[in-house]
């Protein structure tokens, strides 16, 4: 019976160890499968952690962009808000000049009425004062022209205001005056042609006299016609290198007259007249070298606010330098409508 008993008991406690050892399996087999799963799930955490990430970091790189190019805008605007001020600045410094410009221009303009009517009433009160629009006469010699030369220059205005409108060209009726006074000195040695700035007008003669034939003659007056180079509104500079550059001192026949053709002047009188008392003294017999002639045109004096007061410069100038220098000094009318 006691065996039996103890067989009874050994065979109880292996069965419940086997259950134990069964119980402790299954746990370590939900632990295996448990950590199979957990691995899983975090991989799969992971790689969605990975995705988030690179989305906020393409985000931040797209924002940074924005930032940057928000920044070169701004910077931009500030350039353009500089350029303006800037720009604003000129026109403000422009618009005080042109304010000073006008109010110079309006003081300018009451001294020049000012100047003009001194001119006026000077030429009033002088009894030898020529009208200002004379026909000249249908004989050949011009009145009050001297006629002892042999030698001749002309000294020719080529300005805007001596060319006809419609074609730029020379006016016809002032090439005509050349020719009447070329036909009243038939039988002359010399003949040159200057525009009022100096420039000898036919090409290959400068500093040099063309010989005097009707074939010179004609072809100066065609090529006069067609000159093409604008001359400034004051004839002094062709007068001064006409008298340097053509009088011969050593030529004792010589008798040069300058003829002067033109209808404005710009600058100041006197430093002209003491010029030319230094270029053609008087000789030992009391005439000068070169005797100064002159032929004014009306061709501004028609209008009293667009340069008349240069007409009448030109018209007392050449009248003091005619009267000092042996010649005369001739006002006609063009017959245009300018």
């Amino acid at each position: 019976m006691r065996a039996r008993s103890k067989r009874q008991n050994a065979d109880f406690g292996l069965s419940f160890l086997d259950c134990i050892c069964c119980g402790f399996g299954a746990i370590i087999l939900l632990f295996v499968l448990t950590m199979g799963a957990s691995n899983i799930i975090r991989e799969t955490l992971r790689d969605r952690l990975q995705e988030i990430a690179q989305q906020r970091l393409s985000k931040m790189e797209e924002l940074d962009a924005t930032e940057a190019q928000v920044a070169r805008r701004a910077m931009e605007a500030k350039d353009r808000l500089n350029r303006a001020q800037t720009r604003s600045q000129r026109l403000r410094s422009m618009m005080d000049t042109l304010s000073l410009q006008i109010a110079q221009l309006q003081a300018g303009q009451e001294a020049m009425m000012v100047e003009m009517q001194e001119e006026l009433d000077q030429i009033a009160s002088m009894q030898t004062e020529l009208p200002v629009e004379l026909e000249m006469p249908s004989t050949n010699l011009p009145v009050g022209l001297p006629i002892a030369f042999n030698y001749i220059a002309f000294v020719f205005d080529t300005s805007g205001s001596m060319r006809d409108t419609a074609t730029d060209t020379l006016h016809g009726a002032a090439l005509e005056k050349i020719r009447e006074v070329l036909d009243s000195y038939p039988e002359i040695q010399g003949v040159q042609f200057l525009d009022a700035d100096g420039r000898y007008m036919l090409r290959g003669t400068q500093g040099i006299w063309m010989e005097d034939t009707p074939e010179t003659r004609q072809g100066a007056l065609r090529a006069l016609a067609v000159y093409p180079n604008f001359s400034n509104s004051n004839p002094v500079p062709g007068i001064f290198r006409a008298i340097r550059t053509l009088y011969q001192a050593d030529n004792e026949e010589m008798r040069m007259a300058v003829f002067v053709f033109g209808d404005e002047f710009t600058g100041r009188a006197e430093p002209v007249l003491s010029r030319l008392e230094t270029i053609n003294p008087r000789k030992e017999d009391g005439t000068r070298h070169v005797s100064i002639n002159a032929v004014g045109f009306p061709t501004v004096l028609r209008y009293p606010l667009m340069g008349a007061h240069t007409g009448m410069k030109y018209a007392n100038l050449m009248r003091e330098v005619a009267f000092k220098h042996d010649g005369a000094f001739i006002a006609v009318r063009t017959g245009r409508g300018r």
